[in-house]
């Protein structure tokens, strides 16, 4: 990359000289600009109009000496670089230039030193003005830091590692610590401060010695949560080094987190007992209940074909409600058994399409699309990796809905699938009587009916069992609908790369 241009500053009267520093100057500094000024008006001139990277000053011009004009330059440019340039100085008076703030001087009968003399002075200017940039970084940093220090919220330990005769880190001593670490380990700074860890704590070896010798040792910073016996707290630390041989610590007390966390963790571990449980009870009881109802739908049935006939009154009607009764008792346990066997008795996921159960949930509902006229269309659909069965008793119930829950015109359903990347989103859209969005989630609780019995029969379990099954196969269950407008119904089923689509 091409080097900014040096602006030369010249006061020299004699041109001869002038010329002279120029050809020495050409080779070291080929892309110097110089400013010449013969007399000392001009030179006044060029102080007003110019920042030079470097001044050469000749001791003696008439009518002005070089010292009057390098406190001129000085009081403008204090860190500008002042060469004099002399015919004949004394030792004396040349050691007396350069405590009145001169960087160098070359006598003019060794104008071939100027280049070097020049160049050397620059690089010095250079140096000391990255110097200065380095120290203001350091400095500006360290103001921060202090900030930091002093009003965080956090804990902040500065330490400083302690090593033995072979240059192991066998301890780390305590040089200063915030407010805030006095408020949360209950240790004052007074007490800290100066202490070696293994004191201040009570321990045989310092604690997490390893990870802050490696932070000193390398420089990079490192967070670690940890339980600290010494003070029976958790605690989320992170630890880097400002300086060689020190490292700080800041550190937020997370106690309460932890202990809410494994709290959380233990409900979770309650609830999924308990929901094991509950499947199990259900299926039993489900089962069990299966026999006796059995013999009491049996026994109905054989009573109304006959003594229907025979029977007066109210009875008929006794009967009738005793019957609708027991096949809505056998429903209901169906359903239960159905909704405590997605987890406990569902088969091994393998490739599926969709489309195969879709077509069995189709022709399981055959007869009652036909009675009502429902249109069904079908687009393209995707193979998953699923549970097959499950999958038909999912379409089937969503279906069925669709069919049961319909408006004035014949039900139309729509079944399609997209992409997102990650997922395969399905959609049910039918055009039916539709419901308020406040019901949204509640539809897929256990026993959550909208409507009455008698206006629409079911147990208000199978969107339950929806919920259960597209859980199981890691998507979720929603629905979007307006009254009078019809529903949607959108699950998602994980893509797998393993199956083509």
């Amino acid at each position: 990359m091409e080097r900014e241009p040096v602006h030369i500053m010249i006061l020299e009267d004699s041109e001869s000289d002038l010329e002279l520093m120029k050809r020495e100057l050409r080779g070291p500094c080929p892309n110097a600009i110089l400013d010449w000024a013969p007399s000392k008006r001009i030179f006044l001139q060029l102080l007003d109009h110019v920042r030079p990277n470097i001044v050469l000053l000749d001791y003696s011009v008439p009518g002005f000496d070089g010292m009057t004009a390098m406190g001129m330059v000085r009081e403008r440019f204090p860190e500008t670089p002042i060469i004099i340039v002399s015919g004949g100085i004394g030792e004396e008076t040349a050691i007396g230039t350069l405590k009145a703030g001169a960087t160098d001087y070359v006598l003019k009968k060794h104008l071939h030193r100027i280049g070097p003399v020049v160049m050397r002075a620059l690089q010095e200017r250079e140096e000391s003005e990255e110097r200065r940039r380095v120290e203001e970084a350091l400095t500006s940093s360290r103001r921060r830091f202090e900030s930091l220090f002093s009003s965080s919220n956090e804990g902040i330990a500065l330490h400083e590692m302690v090593y033995d005769d072979a240059g192991r880190a066998v301890d780390y001593r305590v040089l200063d610590v915030n407010p805030a670490f006095e408020s949360i380990t209950g240790i004052s700074r007074k007490n800290a401060a100066g202490m070696l860890a293994t004191e201040l704590f009570g321990t045989i070896e310092a604690p997490f010695i390893g990870i802050y010798n490696d932070v000193v040792e390398t420089g990079v910073p490192y967070q670690f949560e940890t339980n600290f016996a010494p003070m029976g707290k958790y605690f989320l630390i992170s630890a880097f080094s400002p300086e060689e041989g020190q490292f700080a610590t800041m550190f937020v007390d997370v106690t309460d987190r932890i202990s809410l966390e494994s709290q959380l963790k233990k409900k979770a571990e309650d609830l999924a007992r308990s929901n094991a449980e509950l499947q199990q009870f259900a299926y039993v009881a489900s089962h069990d209940l299966q026999e006796p109802l059995r013999m009491v739908s049996a026994h109905l049935d054989l009573l109304s074909k006959r003594y229907g006939d025979q029977l007066t009154g109210n009875a008929p009607q006794h009967l009738e409600f005793a019957l609708q009764g027991a096949r809505r008792m056998r429903a209901l346990i169906n359903d239960l058994l159905e909704y405590s066997r997605v987890e406990s008795r569902g088969t091994q996921f393998a490739p599926v399409s969709l489309r195969r159960p879709v077509q069995q949930a189709l022709e399981n509902l055959s007869a009652v699309i036909g009675e009502s006229n429902t249109v069904i269309e079908v687009g393209e659909l995707p193979a998953v990796l699923a549970d097959e069965s499950q999958l038909v008793h999912l379409f089937q119930n969503l279906l069925s809905n669709a069919i049961k829950f319909r408006g004035v015109d014949p039900p139309h359903v729509v079944i399609t699938a997209l992409s997102d990347g990650e997922n395969w989103l399905i959609s049910v859209r039918d055009n039916g009587i539709g419901m308020s969005s406040i019901h949204s989630e509640r539809i897929f609780q256990m026993f959550q009916r909208l409507h009455t019995h008698d206006e629409y029969p079911g147990t208000g379990i199978g969107l339950a069992i929806c919920k259960k099954i597209v859980e199981r196969h890691g998507g979720r269950i929603w629905v979007e609908s307006k009254e009078g407008e019809g529903s949607t119904f959108f699950l998602t089923l994980p893509r797998t790369p393993d199956v083509p689509d």
